[in-house]
């Protein structure tokens, strides 16, 4: 059975990943739900770190560490929305490991893009610019939505208990790692099959169609952005399918 690597985006953590991994893993599958540095229940570790050195650079290594030091091959490598970019980087780095890269609502980048590069694209000017303003003022890091009614607004939730579980989890993003560009030209990485998940986001219609013409497989899913959260059954299955290919 298939492995899974699931990477969570920007303001998240391993925790978003909590309804879809039973399913898979009930399924016989192994799967692994990694938090990046700084986020989620690694958010501690902000006191103690130099903000501007938690980058794109770090979250790629967080990955590409945990495959190594897990052995793992055949990795069915998922990334949501900000780790676009990461799981781009991974396979930069090892990509005799991958067997499937699947974009859920994920950037797509080019070489020397950055997550910030892509926000026009995807969240509009006023967003992007929020973003760059933190940047560029040296800002550490670009807080967490403060109210249930900003995490359903940014990331298309609206059952009220996965607004309070959503809301109580998300922490602070590091503002260097939107900044940072990702390096890519590994032949190898090309190689590597690749899918995109898209929830529908008018957003991401432009993402999804630069996929279809790339020749990606394409699953569309009828949610908003945190598709793992408010579709975690019908995106497991699609996972399952990609897995099982």
């Amino acid at each position: 059975m298939a492995t899974y690597v699931l990477v969570h985006g920007a303001w998240h953590g391993g925790w978003c990943w909590k309804k879809v991994t039973p399913l898979l893993r009930d399924a016989g599958a192994e799967v692994f739900a990694p938090t990046l540095t700084g986020l989620g229940e690694r958010a501690h570790l902000n006191g103690r770190l130099d903000p501007a050195e938690i980058t794109l650079d770090v979250h790629i290594q967080d990955i590409v560490q945990l495959i190594r030091y897990e052995g793992l091959e055949d990795v069915v490598l998922v990334g949501h929305a900000y780790a676009g970019m990461v799981i781009t980087g991974v396979a930069e780095a090892c990509p005799e490991r991958i067997a499937h890269m699947v974009y859920v609502n994920g950037v797509i980048p080019a070489d020397g893009e950055s997550m910030v590069d892509q926000l026009v694209a995807v969240r509009g000017e006023e967003f992007a610019s929020w973003v760059r303003g933190y940047i560029e003022s040296g800002d550490g890091f670009l807080p967490a939505p403060a109210s249930a009614a900003e995490v359903g607004r940014r990331w298309g939730i609206t059952d009220p208990e996965d607004l309070a579980w959503v809301g109580a989890n998300v922490t602070p993003q590091p503002a260097a790692a939107m900044a940072s560009p990702v390096r890519m030209g590994n032949p190898k990485a090309k190689a590597i099959p690749k899918s995109f998940v898209g929830g529908g986001e008018s957003g991401f219609d432009s993402v999804a169609e630069r996929a279809r013409q790339a020749g990606w497989g394409i699953y569309p899913v009828d949610s908003g952005h945190d598709t793992m959260i408010t579709h975690a059954g019908e995106l497991a299955e699609i996972l399952l399918e990609i897995g099982s290919g």
